[in-house]
């Protein structure tokens, strides 16, 4: 494919700084220029080595004017690239049918242009929705609902009675609706199992990396809302609330019945502890654990283990620092 830097700028909602004419064939970062292709920055001090490579044409942030290369200016570098990368490597494609090795009962309602791959089994009151792609070896169970243009890659497990919504990616491994962790000791100590008779119920432009679990609700529903971006190796509980936009990083681990905000972002290994209420937009960063029953306001950034303010928890690590110092130091 190739695209004119005139049709790029369109594309991104930028500006041409330079000749528009010249067309690229590819998008990369710096780090890995192509002779003719395009390259995006972020910061002013790295144009000179955009200068200095072989691409054809840098995207630049707004606050650069000027070049010894043609230049397309945006708001958003990252966004912009992010678009383009979308356009220059469009996602594989799959043809529409169903693949004489997969199972398929009679029951399931299957849309236009599906594609069921090999040894994918579809039960007895399945929906797949138009033009979705179920991966080899994917198992979706009785009356789940799968809505239109998702994808499951290959072995994802989706069990009975759930809801994936409509332009979700869910990756290899990915267990959805898996029985909560759910016990009551009796008077021998011996665990009994309570049922776990709920859903998950997944929203719109949701993605799900590889060996996520998302447990089924014990009586009402796990919920993940529009938009969550959930990373590999993650484990939600049953009866969670994801709000929408929130970004879960790789082995992020949430307790039962905790409800997180919308536009909250949880750095790897992140715990939480059951009955958590965290509000919007908070961050936590890395390893960072939360209480049981906890309530999270609002635009906060908290760290460590039980998790603070930023500003509290940064002051408490240099106080460790310098008591582990004198320690140290008494010991010579």
């Amino acid at each position: 494919m190739k695209m004119t830097l005139k049709e790029i700028a369109d594309k991104v909602g930028g500006e041409v700084i330079g000749d528009p004419s010249p067309a690229v064939e590819t998008i990369t970062g710096l780090e890995n220029a192509g002779e003719g292709g395009l390259v995006w920055i972020e910061k002013r001090r790295q144009l000179k080595a955009a200068e200095e490579s072989v691409a054809a044409a840098v995207i630049v942030p707004l606050n650069i004017d000027s070049s010894s290369k043609p230049l397309v200016r945006v708001e958003n570098p990252r966004l912009a690239f992010a678009v383009l990368a979308g356009i220059f490597f469009p996602p594989r494609s799959f043809p529409p049918g169903v693949s004489p090795e997969a199972t398929v009962s009679p029951s399931a309602r299957i849309g236009e242009g599906v594609s069921i791959q090999p040894r994918a089994v579809i039960e007895d009151g399945a929906v797949i929705g138009d033009r979705s792609v179920i991966g080899a070896g994917s198992f979706i169970g009785l009356n789940s609902r799968i809505g239109a243009d998702t994808r499951l890659y290959p072995n994802v497990v989706v069990n009975e009675n759930n809801v994936i919504g409509d332009r979700c990616i869910v990756h290899s491994g990915a267990v959805i609706g898996g029985d909560g962790f759910g016990y009551v000791a009796d008077r021998d100590g011996r665990h009994v199992k309570i049922p776990q008779v709920g859903r998950v119920v997944i929203g719109d432009d949701v993605e799900i990396g590889c060996n996520t679990t998302i447990d089924r609700g014990t009586f009402g529903d796990t919920t993940i809302k529009r938009g969550v971006k959930i990373d590999n190796l993650v484990q939600i509980a049953h009866n969670d609330e994801i709000g929408e936009d929130t970004v879960l990083c790789a082995q992020v681990g949430i307790s039962g019945s905790v409800k997180v905000g919308k536009g909250v972002m949880m750095a790897g290994q992140v715990g939480i502890a059951d009955h958590v209420e965290i509000g919007d937009r908070v961050l936590l960063a890395g390893q960072s654990g939360i209480a049981a029953k906890k309530k999270v306001a609002p635009g906060q950034i908290l760290l460590g283990s039980p998790a603070r303010p930023l500003r509290e928890a940064k002051k408490l690590h240099a106080w460790e620092s310098r008591m582990v110092k004198k320690l140290l130091a008494g010991e010579e």
